[in-house]
């Protein structure tokens, strides 16, 4: 009898232990990625952009208003490409205790 219930307690200390050390590091483990991935998309997109802004300001066949207004419209599609990074990573963030909602004062009673 005494070899059972210790037993049984070993089993249940086990038991308690491994599930308590996997939820605490889970999610902050995602939220790393999530930061890290977010960053790398970002600085992948500013350094492609700034290459074909610095080609544009290379370019001896453009005059200076045609540069300008080339430059002005990769810089608000550099700034449209991050928006959406940031919105894909803010929206995959959001999956726990929000039930989908984004903004709560459009779901007043």
């Amino acid at each position: 009898m005494k070899k059972i219930f210790t037993l049984l307690f070993a089993a249940g200390m086990f038991t308690v232990a491994s599930a308590q050390s996997r939820g605490f590091d889970h999610g902050k483990q995602e939220s790393v990625y999530a930061f890290n991935g977010k960053q790398s998309a970002i600085r992948d997109i500013n350094r492609s952009y700034d290459y074909k802004i610095a080609a544009v300001r290379q370019n001896r066949w453009m005059n200076r208003w045609e540069k300008s207004r080339q430059i002005s419209q990769l810089e608000r599609q550099r700034d449209a490409e991050i928006a959406r990074v940031q919105f894909r990573f803010e929206r995959d963030n959001h999956g726990f205790g929000d039930h989908g909602y984004t903004d709560n004062r459009k779901h007043r009673w």
